[in-house]
């Protein structure tokens, strides 16, 4: 998708009806401290990657918990993981730079893992919603959403999603954008092929027949903007004014993105820096599917392994791009784990304990902390020194959450709305 239709695309969706946006908000102090959440929808297996096991078997006979070569394991730093992938699976391209034994190197030394985290459940909805807000109960907010509420609640895309959980409680308006070919399509509504390269696009109407069609959306707006006599409604349509004319910041958006934007996470990526470049979001959830690898699991998880780690690399070189490195954090997590042993598809079911992976602004990298035993249990910690102790504590996700909003500063009202139990454990800093 071309950068000059990203704002045809965003007025055509309807977005900015949901945007609270104020028409002084150019003036405002822009954001200086941004989040992201990378989702890998289904639950993956830190085993095979950040937590790894090799071939041995468990403790109880069963296994191997791994088809790859405990041999295979190596380190880059503190950071363990295995160099390559198991020896029965054709995997995908070698040099390409999500691959493990490129991927953990370079970013080793800004990397932080953290294993073990205990989900407490094995439903992809519970496990999502305890990952990602801090609470395993509805209702709660998302933290990207919750970190844009507490620091720029009047921001037009102050928090963007691409899927995954992104409860808000009401707090922000999330701006959910798709990708694809509906995502094409929205950008150029006048194509009948929008997917095609602009040249080869055949067009619905003919530039004046579509030039006259775009003045009467632009009249009827008009229209209810003045017909418009209460103040919010009022200001939403002004909104939804400003954002087809394209005279807001949305344009500044715009002109930060790359030509041509990118698919799939890549393009996620594109779009979340620019748009904290352009100082009109705070957050953003990127999101891929296809973890939830009942059947075939080695083939089919290392691809998507190899795909999030592209897309994450892709993200930080647009992070370093803009000079964000310093103020952009990146949270890397899933539903829940995969079992420690293979079912009879050659699938691995869906298992509790996870691994959290961070890197960026706040962030001590090369670090480890955590561990499961061979059976992938969760071993307890040292809330103080953070080392493996057994009279210590298992991580859960509130650890997780309750760590990030001392790093975001949330303020002690919505920290006592959307409170969160569990006692204060330096896990980043």
């Amino acid at each position: 998708m071309y950068r000059r239709q990203f704002l045809k695309y965003l007025g055509s969706s309807g977005l900015s009806l949901a945007m609270p946006f104020s028409l002084s908000n150019a003036q405002s102090a822009a954001p200086d401290r941004f989040w992201i959440s990378v989702n890998a929808g289904g639950g993956w297996d830190p085993i095979y990657f950040i937590d790894p096991k090799g071939d041995r078997p468990r403790l109880d006979g069963r296994g191997p918990v791994n088809n790859y070569s405990v041999s295979a394991i190596t380190s880059s730093g503190n950071i363990v993981f295995p160099s390559s992938y198991p020896t029965q699976i054709d995997p995908p391209d070698a040099n390409s730079t999500g691959h493990f034994a490129n991927f953990f190197p370079k970013h080793a030394n800004r990397l932080l893992v953290i294993n073990g985290v205990d989900t407490q459940t094995n439903n992809h909805d519970a496990g999502s919603r305890y990952v990602w807000s801090g609470k395993i109960e509805d209702g709660y907010p998302s933290f990207g959403a919750i970190a844009a509420a507490a620091s720029a609640p009047t921001e037009p895309l102050a928090y963007i999603s691409n899927g995954g959980y992104d409860n808000t409680a009401s707090l922000v308006a999330p701006a959910r954008i798709g990708e694809g070919e509906v995502f094409q399509q929205l950008a150029f509504p006048n194509a009948s092929r929008p997917w095609e390269e602009q040249g080869e696009q055949s067009p619905y109407f003919d530039d004046s027949i579509y030039a006259e069609i775009e003045k009467a959306r632009l009249d009827r707006l008009n229209r209810l903007v003045n017909a418009s006599t209460l103040p919010l409604q009022k200001q939403q349509m002004n909104e939804l004014l400003m954002s087809r004319v394209g005279d807001n910041n949305l344009n500044r958006l715009v002109q930060l993105l790359p030509e041509r934007v990118s698919s799939g996470l890549e393009g996620q990526a594109e779009v979340a820096v620019a748009a904290f470049s352009s100082g009109i979001a705070v957050s953003a959830n990127m999101h891929m599917g296809g973890f939830d690898t009942h059947g075939n699991h080695d083939q089919n998880h290392s691809r998507r392994l190899t795909e999030l780690l592209e897309g994450i690399d892709h993200l930080w070189t647009q992070i370093e791009q803009n000079d964000l490195q310093d103020r952009v954090t990146v949270i890397v997590g899933s539903d829940f784990g995969r079992t420690p042993f293979y079912n009879d598809g050659n699938g691995k079911d869906h298992w509790n304990v996870i691994s959290i992976m961070a890197m960026g602004a706040g962030v001590r990298g090369n670090r480890v902390i955590g561990g499961t035993n061979d059976h992938v249990e969760a071993l307890s910690i040292n809330p103080q020194s953070l080392q493996l102790d057994p009279n210590g504590v298992t991580l859960t996700p509130e650890h997780i959450h309750v760590a990030l909003r001392r790093m975001a500063g949330i303020d002690s009202n919505l920290n006592s709305q959307f409170g969160i139990a569990e006692s204060y454990i330096n896990l980043f800093g």
